[in-house]
């Protein structure tokens, strides 16, 4: 039998084509995930392992690893500058130098502060050990005195720097200071330091322009004979370090660590592309399932035959499993050499939606290979394990049929499957329901993802019985306009539910979740909208950058401004309340109820006056506190401050901090902190390019200071979310490609068996043209019944998360995009219809005597 099966295999390998192409693309998205995933972790490795190249040992505060940049330079911890010093006294050590990051925005050439991706730029210190640097230059050499200064290749061709160039860099005493351009570095695909400018100096210099008060790292370099491990004991050893709570390591362990770090880095990421291959691979897994149920319908004549020539019923089943073998083995093949070329397409799809990814390596992994077709191999023998069961059932009598190839397989679904379906249905129903109705987001959406799935599968099980009517509603319009052709195609779309159920299931896979994904950002740009218009009312706020303030006499010519209306400073520090961190805030009393009025669940924002506090709603729990009860409040300088809470207020995720206190004990909690930012609102009458004109050119002499306004910041928003969402689809396209292949597919298989009845239509007068129309239209149908279907359930699920997500926090509007979901639809009936091109060229391109003698 295994001869049989490949003799059938090379007989009909014209209709396995389509097939093996969704085989392809399934395991090609597999392989390329992974292959992708494996490329950008090493990238991330070398990246990382720099860090530890000639370093025997290193120092690091408690709990960091890496040179990093993700804490303000008043709240990182450092080793101290003196046991740097210490270290350099030891006999065994050959060089050591202290590693540091912290901010240092640069001005371009026209005084505006360089920034990349809203980043403004960092500043390192640059070893005078060059063995221990991890930074090639492209020109120039390290900074060696103060008045050097060395900047990032991309920063330099972005903004016109060249070596010789003056460079303005803000200190963190907010004083410009110039340097020398004497060196342009190339920091790769180092994550510390990508989307944001980077600026180097001499240690010295980089410590006091950072106002960093140590070092994120102290590297060592051993001499001669002196093991790793016998130094990491002597640095242990020194009085400075012993007790300080620093972390040690060899640098062996570093380089550990740091891919320990960069496998964090991709595990994510990469699971999250992988879900997308999965989905695809089971949409492959889906069509694959239809062909075989067709090629065995049509083979009954074959298989019969088979039988009454000894052929037993566990030969017919082999058979059919050996071709799905043969058959999957080659196409996953073909798909993971296919995935090597994919996993480029997906760096260059993802970093052009911003992520930034690595790309200078491509790493293939024998794992990859052996997982992609492995899946490959899973699926489409598993796809093939029911219709090679039905294959079995073929009666040798059946060999007798005058048929050849032709099927009238006309079954509805069955009792039974009409049974499970609609009991999934409603089970699913009614656990999403549940789900919707949890007030915690977390524990809701997995009971209500669980409730979609079970509501998913209930509706694919009820596929034959939905077909049929749903056909005839989608033809009425082309049956009036186009006539007998389209009533011919409705029919013909109609007559095999079930194959058409199967056919179309893939595609509504794909639909729903773009659906889905299509309406629940819609609902978030019409939420933030309502939101920001109900309780964030301001026109504009001018912004410090991290770290720094807007200094007080701006905040008294932005109140002077007569184009103005109220005109609030917002402060933000970070302070101990209840012995947990909280991020603490405070506002002008004029800003409350014009300029910022939270959604309150207890009292009032105004009854935050002085010795009282204000706290989010999220925060009580853990702070084990409630209104009318005392909290300590403690700032860094260790004063601290009892209130009273007097307002609980909604989380919304913008705009209120965890705690908020009046600005005269934010006075009392940071002294020396002065406003993170001004809120304004326009006077009445006056335009808005007129008032964002006076409040630009009234900051204009402070490069540190932005002026944002609510407008920005919801076209920034939409502009987010409508990237995140061409992210999925594209994701999505893949498992849409393959569906639309299915259905072409089908059409074609359709064609091969109805080729006497296309010839008999043909000679009561059916025109070739017609013939194609035909076949046109009914590959349409079936696009846009998937397509339907999807945009159906995909629209109900979002609604249903959005509705979750409303119940739990009391923000939430659901939105429809009735255009885009429109488009959807003309999008899915055009591709239906371009699928159909090739099967109904090559109907009407049979001659009718040929097709009717044809036997």
């Amino acid at each position: 039998m295994f001869k049989t099966a490949l003799a059938n295999l090379r007989a009909h390998k014209a209709r396995m084509l389509l097939s093996s192409i969704t085989v392809l693309l399934g395991v090609g998205f597999v392989a390329g995930t992974l292959i992708f995933t494996d490329s950008i972790q090493q990238s991330f490795f070398d990246s990382f392992a720099r860090q530890a190249k000639n370093v025997d040992a290193a120092v690091t505060p408690a709990g960091s690893l890496q040179v990093s940049s993700a804490e303000s330079p008043k709240d990182k911890k450092t080793v101290s500058p003196a046991a740097l010093d210490a270290v350099r006294n030891l006999p065994d050590v050959a060089s050591a130098e202290g590693r540091l990051l912290g901010p240092a925005p640069v001005l371009d050439k026209n005084g505006k502060v360089v920034k990349e991706y809203g980043n403004t730029g960092i500043g390192i210190g640059f070893p005078t050990d060059a063995a221990l640097g991890y930074f090639g230059f492209s020109s120039g050499r390290a900074p060696a005195g103060p008045a050097d200064i060395v900047l990032d290749k991309s920063t330099a061709e972005d903004r016109h720097f060249a070596l010789g160039d003056q460079v303005t860099v803000i200190d963190h005493g907010d004083q410009r200071e110039t340097f020398r351009l004497v060196g342009i570095f190339d920091t790769s695909t180092d994550k510390t330091y990508a989307t944001q400018s980077v600026v180097g100096f001499d240690t010295a210099t980089a410590l006091r322009v950072t106002g960093v008060t140590g070092y994120d790292q102290i590297a060592v370099r051993a001499k001669s004979g002196v093991s790793q491990d016998h130094l990491v004991t002597e640095l242990k050893d020194l009085p400075v370090l012993d007790g300080s709570g620093d972390t040690f390591y060899t640098g062996a362990q570093l380089q550990t660590a740091l891919a320990n770090a960069a496998t964090g880095y991709t595990q994510d990421f990469g699971t999250f592309l992988l879900v997308f291959a999965i989905i695809a691979a089971l949409v492959s897994a889906l069509v694959i399932q239809n062909t075989f149920q067709i090629l065995v319908a049509q083979r009954a004549r074959e298989l019969a035959l088979l039988r009454c020539v000894g052929a037993t019923r566990r030969q017919v089943f082999g058979s059919t499993l050996i071709e799905a073998f043969v058959f999957g083995l080659l196409a996953s093949v073909a798909g993971f050499f296919a995935g090597i070329g994919l996993s480029r397409g997906l760096a260059l799809l993802l970093n052009a939606a911003g992520l930034n990814l690595p790309t200078d390596h491509l790493v293939v992994k024998t794992s990859a290979a052996l997982y992609s077709i492995g899946l490959g191999l899973l699926l489409t023998v598993g796809s093939a394990l029911l219709p090679a069961r039905a294959a079995t059932r073929v009666a040798p009598v059946q060999a007798l049929s005058s048929q050849l190839g032709e099927t009238r397989v006309t079954r509805k679904a069955g009792r039974v499957r009409v049974t499970v379906g609609l009991v999934l249905a409603a089970v699913g129903i009614a656990v999403g329901y549940l789900g919707m109705q949890n007030q915690d987001r977390s524990t809701g959406f997995l009971v209500l993802t669980g409730g979609a799935m079970v509501t998913f599968v209930g509706v694919l099980a009820l596929g034959p019985v939905i077909v049929s009517p749903v056909i005839r509603v989608l033809g009425w319009l082309p049956g009036r306009l186009l006539g007998s052709t389209a009533r011919l195609a409705t029919a013909n779309a109609a007559r095999n539910p079930r194959r058409v159920a199967a056919t179309t299931a893939a595609l509504t896979i794909g639909l729903t979740l773009v659906t889905m994904f299509t309406v629940v950002t819609s609902s978030i740009k019409a939420s933030a909208t309502d939101s920001i218009k109900q309780h964030y009312p301001f026109d504009y706020q001018v912004v410090a950058e991290p770290d720094r303030s807007v200094p007080a006499d701006m905040v008294a010519k932005l109140k002077a401004l007569p184009e103005l209306g109220p005109v609030a400073a917002q402060y933000e520090g970070r302070a101990t309340v209840n012995g947990q961190t909280e991020q603490t805030g405070a506002m002008d009393a004029a800003g409350y109820h014009t300029l910022i009025n939270p959604i309150m669940k207890q009292g009032s924002i105004s009854d935050v006056v002085p010795g009282t506090v204000g706290l989010q709603d999220n925060q009580l729990a853990s702070l084990h506190t409630a209104v009318g009860q005392t909290v300590t409040v403690a700032a860094q300088d260790g004063s601290t401050l009892k209130l009273k809470v007097v307002a609980v207020y909604q989380d919304s995720g913008i705009g209120m901090p965890e705690a908020a206190v009046s600005v005269a004990d934010f006075a009392r909690l940071f002294p020396a902190q002065g406003p993170a930012a001004v809120s304004i609102l326009a006077k009445p009458g006056v335009t808005s390019a007129a008032s964002r004109a006076v409040i630009e050119a009234t900051v204009a002499g402070d490069p540190l200071l932005t002026v944002d306004s609510v407008a920005d910041y919801k076209n920034q928003l939409n502009s987010s979310l409508d990237q995140i969402l061409a992210l999925f689809t594209a994701m999505l396209g893949l498992a849409i490609l393959i569906a639309l292949i299915g259905i072409a597919n089908t059409l074609s298989l359709s064609v091969l068996e109805r080729t006497r009845e296309s010839a008999l239509l043909r000679a009561l007068g059916l025109t070739k043209q017609q013939l194609r129309r035909m076949l046109m239209l009914e590959a349409m149908l079936m696009a846009v019944l998937g397509v339907s279907l999807g945009i159906m359930m995909g629209g109900g699920f979002g609604w249903a998360l959005v509705h979750l997500v409303a119940k739990a926090t009391g923000v939430g509007s659901l939105a429809i995009p009735y255009t885009q979901l429109l488009i959807y639809v003309v999008a899915g009936a055009l591709a239906g219809v371009l699928a159909a091109v090739i099967p109904a060229r090559r109907a009407a391109r049979q001659t009718v005597a040929a097709a009717i003698t044809e036997a």
